[in-house]
């Protein structure tokens, strides 16, 4: 029988988790459900417009590892 999901494990930094338990909650969509749509997005995205999109992905990252320490973003 062929298997018609594939699944991986992913981490996520504590804030991002926080975050995405927050949207959970207010939309009543679970986060599995907001992770596949954001992967969805990303893929169509990047169909879309390339490798550019990356600059602006990479940069949403690092504040996000940034607060995850504790250090001041924009300084």
């Amino acid at each position: 029988m062929e298997e018609k999901e594939k699944r991986i494990t992913v981490g996520l930094p504590y804030g991002l988790k926080q975050d995405l338990e927050k949207i959970s909650v207010e939309t009543g969509i679970s986060q599995v459900r907001l992770i596949t749509l954001a992967t969805h997005a990303l893929v169509a995205n990047y169909n879309e417009n390339g490798m550019g999109i990356f600059k602006g992905l990479l940069n949403i990252s690092k504040d996000y590892n940034e607060k995850e320490r504790g250090e001041n973003i924009g300084d």
